[in-house]
């Protein structure tokens, strides 16, 4: 549930009554009409008392002075009008001392309040008759002792608790960041993989060839276009629609579905198209995935055909093998024998990484390593009955409650 936010306009009339409010119950607690001075008016005790409230208009921007100048005030209003002591705005500028300072600055505020709580026991010791010493020392030290290791305790748990928040959102912002990170990468480097291979291909078979040239530079084509149409269905995802805003502007008229692993058949396709020799394999029947799983394990299969592409043996097949069971579907994705090194500029550096993250965020296993033959196998599995992961979408859309409206 989002925190209400006041106009700045409002707050500091609300200031004004809180604090008004808390000024006359401390008069109420404190004030005895019949102790004060003689020759001073009815309102003349309440009139200087607010001198002890004023400064506590700036306990956010400025704590430890603001304390400080409070207990002053307190203490002044003590000597003038015994035995009056108005302690209530002091705990209240104890707690902002510990809310928005360091621990030792705290600790500071923490000795000024003890001092007014002594002042305060020993103004009721003056004015109390003889033989009640020790129950006015009893009562009113041990509560005020109370009262300010309460305000003290409560003002450290809040910057603890805001500390928190802080973290909480850094957090959720870093896996916003790496969660995007990992869809560019998907997404651009497999579209750029493909055509830098198509394009090397039309401009060897230019000459010799030029029908599956022109072939060769269509695809380019169109894997450029579907490129720019992933892209912009992730802007849709992190730009908040609007009627005439950013998101409208950029996005299509209707945007694609996620990809799932139905889609398969598309990706060898494209790679085919290269020159390519790929086998698909689909053992058993389909079984419905959660939207979650069934777009990770196509991203997954998308990063292992784009690194058969730049880096496997491109006169050996690459064999990709889906097998569907009751319990889970197991993805594999082979190639045999190395080529020629891929140029370096065409390597990212975290398609790996990004394959383990997704597998472990969708609640599968994945495993990727060299095989005899100088090849390299990924292989995932994934459950079909896949146990809802929210924490991490929970983060997501806090993140975009928090932030989007801020860029």
């Amino acid at each position: 549930m989002r925190r209400p936010h006041l106009p700045t306009s409002v707050s500091p009339a609300l200031d004004v009554v809180v604090l008004t409010l808390l000024y006359v119950l401390d008069l109420l607690i404190s004030w005895d009409p019949a102790t004060s001075p003689p020759g001073l008016g009815t309102y003349a005790v309440p009139l200087l008392g607010m001198a002890v409230y004023v400064p506590l208009m700036w306990r956010r921007q400025h704590p430890l002075l603001m304390l400080l100048l409070t207990v002053l005030a307190s203490v002044v209003f003590a000597i003038l009008m015994p035995p009056t002591v108005l302690m209530l705005g002091a705990f209240l500028g104890l707690f902002s001392v510990a809310r928005h300072c360091r621990l030792r600055p705290s600790y500071t505020g923490f000795a000024l309040a003890m001092v007014l709580v002594m002042v305060n026991v020993v103004a009721q010791l003056d004015y109390m008759p003889a033989g009640e010493p020790g129950q006015i020392i009893l009562v009113g030290g041990l509560l005020g002792t109370m009262m300010a290791i309460a305000s003290f305790a409560a003002g450290r748990w809040a910057r603890s608790a805001a500390r928190q928040r802080r973290l909480t959102a850094q957090l959720a912002a870093a896996d916003e960041r790496s969660r995007i990170a990992r869809e560019l990468h998907d997404v651009v480097a497999h579209a750029v993989s493909l055509m830098v291979l198509q394009a090397a291909g039309a401009e060897k078979m230019l000459d010799s060839n030029p029908e599956r040239a022109r072939a060769a530079l269509g695809s380019v084509n169109q894997l450029g276009t579907q490129a720019i149409t992933e892209l912009r269905r992730m802007l849709g995802l992190l730009v908040p629609a609007g009627p005439s805003g950013p998101a409208d502007a950029l996005m299509p008229a209707e945007a694609a579905p996620p990809s799932r692993l139905d889609d398969v058949g598309g990706l060898v396709e494209a790679l085919r198209e290269t020159g390519r020799k790929v086998l698909l394999e689909v053992v058993g029947a389909p079984v419905p995935l959660e939207a979650g799983v069934d777009f990770s394990a196509y991203r997954i299969a998308q990063e292992a055909l784009t690194n058969a592409a730049k880096y496997a043996d491109a006169s050996r097949p690459v064999m990709v093998q889906i097998t569907w069971q009751q319990d889970e579907v197991r993805l594999s994705v082979r190639s045999q024998g190395a080529g020629p090194a891929a140029p370096q500029n065409l390597s990212t550096g975290h398609g790996l990484l990004g394959m383990q993250e997704r597998a472990r965020a969708a609640s599968g296993s994945l495993a990727a390593g060299p095989t005899p033959d100088g090849g390299f196998l990924v292989s995932a599995a994934f459950p079909t009955a896949a146990p809802t992961n929210t924490g991490t979408a929970d983060r997501h859309s806090r993140f975009r409650r928090l932030h989007l409206g801020r860029i």
